[in-house]
């Protein structure tokens, strides 16, 4: 099978636009008729109401430049699908904590695990990984997670590879399409990956940047992992906990310190209380946390870890 060939079908790993795995788990590159289908809807939407489509942010990023392209779409609320093709004859190490983004609010935003299996030497099988070989002249479709927000409200998305950093440029839903269907004109086995580009009519989007060897490099998220360099346990979804009635007749209200650890799957195992309320609060909070709550685990060095963490678990009175 040539490499033009295998650019047509899906990029593994992701499903197609007829799959279904839950929202937002999309695929751009799949069927040429489906392209067209929605690419004349597309415009259709543009030219019938121009206002309404004007008003959607942005959803896909993308960067082209020799020797790679780069996309990023929005796929759920604490998910993006990125999409590497490396026109180059080298491999690369792709990680999730060097995916970052940053809202309108000025905040930074940074991706903590890759949903894919791995196993380790051992044969043991865990949920999550923290990076990825991608080889020469091939490419990959990733899902990264994160504890995401302002997701409709990005100003600047970019990705880290070796010593470069690079910015993604948003593009529309019809743009992110035809980028989809050249993709599969493109010659990955070329040794000119600016010539593959150019016959495939991909044109450069974004930018890219080289570290300058200063501590200064990437200092806007430096406070995103901490100083050991690990990027801690991130909490996903941590649904409101009600107080006891004890604690509502005693009008004892405050945040609860609790320790966790969180295993290589985000699994929420000894949880023990740090500084507690009394009052039934602190029973309240740990089996409320280990029964609705959900973390995404810790990663170093392009590895998931175990670790332990110490959060609070609020208990606000009742609004009057």
């Amino acid at each position: 099978m040539s490499a033009r060939t295998q650019c047509q079908g899906q990029v593994p790993g992701l499903p197609s636009r007829r799959e279904s795995r839950g929202p937002g788990k999309r695929m751009w590159i799949g069927d040429p008729i489906l392209h067209l289908v929605a690419s004349a809807i597309a415009v259709f939407v543009v030219t019938v109401l121009p206002a309404a489509r004007a008003a959607e942010p942005p959803k896909a990023f993308a960067f082209v430049g020799a020797p790679y392209i780069i996309t990023a779409e929005v796929a759920g609320p604490h998910t993006f699908v990125l999409n590497f093709f490396n026109l180059s004859e080298y491999v690369i190490v792709v990680q999730p904590n060097e995916f970052i983004y940053k809202g309108s609010s000025g905040q930074f935003y940074i991706g903590q695990v890759f949903d894919l299996p791995t196993k380790t030497t051992r044969g043991t099988s865990y949920r999550y990984s923290a990076s990825f070989l991608l080889n020469g002249n091939s490419f990959k479709g990733l899902n990264i997670l994160g504890a995401f927000h302002e997701q409709d409200r990005i100003e600047e998305i970019s990705v880290r590879i070796g010593a470069k950093r690079f910015y993604m440029t948003p593009i529309d839903r019809s743009q992110y399409d035809q980028l989809g269907t050249e993709v599969g004109d493109l010659d990955m086995k070329s040794p000119d990956p600016q010539t593959a580009l150019h016959k495939a009519g991909i044109s450069d989007l974004g930018r890219a940047t080289n570290t300058d060897g200063t501590s200064e490099w990437d200092r806007d998220w430096q406070n995103l992992l901490l100083s050991d360099g690990v990027n801690p346990p991130r909490i996903l979804e941590s649904p409101e906990i009600l107080p006891t009635d004890e604690a509502r007749k005693t009008n004892t209200f405050g945040k609860v310190r609790l320790s966790a650890t969180i295993t290589r799957d985000g699994a929420i195992l000894s949880v023990s209380i740090v500084k507690g309320l009394g009052h039934g609060l602190d029973e309240r909070a740990m089996e409320a946390v280990k029964a609705s709550w959900v973390f995404l685990p810790a990663t170093k060095n392009g590895e998931v870890v175990e670790t332990e963490v110490k959060f609070d678990v609020s208990f606000e009175p009742p609004k009057k």
